[in-house]
């Protein structure tokens, strides 16, 4: 366990103070006295940590001229996991003021060992409250002066982002075998770029130019340096790639597509875009090049991301239709927001936009559709629909509470390309995945009636929604 101490600080509020005794107590309804160990370990101002102090003996002895009388308390507290230990000890004070001596022992419960010792007379007055008092404490434990003891920290030579964290270790060996109990006091030597907590967490500031940033921990005759890096603020903090979706075919022209990526630091700052790293984790569908240039390879779905840094990155799926063989593969997306892959939070509005893309079926009119679109029921909560290139859908709402919605249009003069059946409105109401799938059993053409659905490719998406 980890106690804390400011070293040369005197803690004396409920919330701060490592051990309190008070005499002349409530009981009696006299004055009080506050008492707080000082533990100075000689090795500056920083954060103390104490390794294993989980009690503190106190004995409490009053002075009279003719000597050192009877104890008035002899007992021991435990230190708690604030490290905190208190005490009252109520006594009677004789004339205005009556002196005592005040023993303290910090002491480890695992093996009876005494780490911290000190005495010290006080003067209790009967006149009230009297100002707290500091008794001062001496390192008894192991590690004293010219024990050899060696400190050290770790891991070295990390790089944290702006707002990034992670826990310092630090350990204290003799001979390389391991210490317990010695203080260590932890000095933040670069307080404009981290912040070092008591339970060792070092954190990252908000900084433009970033740099080194150095943490020192130190024993009596040892002393060891914490070696980081702060990225600066202009650090890639999002990526976003545009276009939100691709529909390709096999065949040039309509097998490529330039995808970009807009990276932006945590203030939004635009930074380059050559940050982005391109990856297809299809490359048998779909391949994409370092620029982010995606080439058709075969029909199907492939997801492609730009990642800017460890964590920041963006994907879409790329549909690729066969334009082999007649009338080639229409492709039906279920897009959140206009792209395949979105991010929202409770209680926002979400848009999920069913498009069907003909471009492989360049001889066809899509004249009518019916679509059904499943979701999580959880998540989504469907609200209304809007009218996209045809007509406004007749909606079939009767399963929209347990996430399903069947709906149709038709539309007497068809249509080819790239088409928006319609747009379907819902609202964040749980985190997690939309989940949601297009289905279009019935997908034929005006002129024809011609049915595409045995080679309909419908692409995967989804929304993720946190809290």
């Amino acid at each position: 366990m980890i106690r804390r101490l400011v070293v040369g600080l005197t803690l004396v509020t409920a919330s701060g103070m490592v051990a309190c005794a008070e005499w002349a107590g409530s009981e009696l309804g006299g004055p009080t006295l506050s008492i707080v160990p000082l533990i100075a370990i000689g090795t500056g101002t920083g954060t103390v940590l104490l390794d294993d102090l989980d009690q503190l003996h106190v004995l409490v002895v009053p002075i009279s001229s003719a000597g050192v009388g009877r104890a008035v308390g002899d007992t021991t507290v435990p230190v708690d996991a604030a490290g905190n230990a208190t005490l009252t000890v109520p006594v009677v004070v004789v004339g205005k003021a009556q002196p005592f001596e005040v023993t303290l022992e910090g002491i480890r419960s695992s093996d009876g060992a005494v780490l911290y010792a000190g005495v010290d007379t006080v003067l209790v007055s009967g006149a009230g409250a009297a100002q707290p008092v500091t008794v001062p404490v001496s390192y008894v434990g192991p590690c004293r002066i010219g024990s050899g003891c060696v400190v050290t920290v770790a891991p070295q030579d990390t790089t944290l982002t702006p707002g990034g964290s992670f826990v310092m270790r630090v350990s204290v060996d003799s001979a390389l075998i391991l210490v317990t109990g010695v203080p260590v006091a932890l000095t933040n030597l670069t307080p404009g770029l981290i912040l070092v907590g008591p339970d060792r967490t070092v954190t990252a500031l908000l900084s433009p130019t970033g740099g080194p940033a150095r943490v020192e921990a130190a024993i009596r005759g040892s002393a060891d340096t914490l070696r980081l890096t702060v990225a600066p603020l202009t650090a890639p903090a999002a990526v976003l790639v545009n276009p939100g979706y691709v529909t390709l075919t096999t065949l040039s022209p309509g097998n490529t597509a330039q995808l970009t990526a807009v990276v932006t630091d945590i203030a939004g700052k635009p930074l380059s875009s050559s940050l982005a790293t391109w990856s297809s984790r299809t490359p048998s569908v779909a391949t994409v090049s370092s620029t982010g240039l995606v080439t058709g390879v075969a029909a199907g779905s492939a997801i492609v991301a730009a990642m800017a840094a460890p964590g920041v990155a963006d994907s879409l799926v790329v549909m690729v239709g066969d334009a082999l063989t007649p009338p080639g593969s229409p492709i039906a997306l279920a897009l959140v927001g206009g792209r395949s892959f979105g991010v929202g939070k409770v209680a926002q509005p979400m848009a999920i936009d069913v498009v069907v893309d003909l471009k492989a079926v360049p001889t066809e009119l899509l004249g009518s559709y019916d679509a059904r679109l499943t979701w999580n029921a959880g998540v989504l909560r469907f609200d209304s629909t809007q009218a996209g290139s045809f007509v406004f859908p007749v909606v079939i709402p009767d399963t929209a509470a347990g996430g399903i919605l069947r709906f149709h249009a038709t539309d007497p003069v068809g249509a080819t390309g790239l088409q928006t059946l319609a747009h379907v409105w819902f609202t964040a109401t749980g985190p997690g995945a939309s989940s949601h799938v297009l289905s279009l059993p019935v997908l034929s053409a005006a002129l024809t009636s011609l049915d595409l659905t045995p080679r309909l490719l419908v692409a995967p998406g989804g929304a993720t929604i946190g809290p």
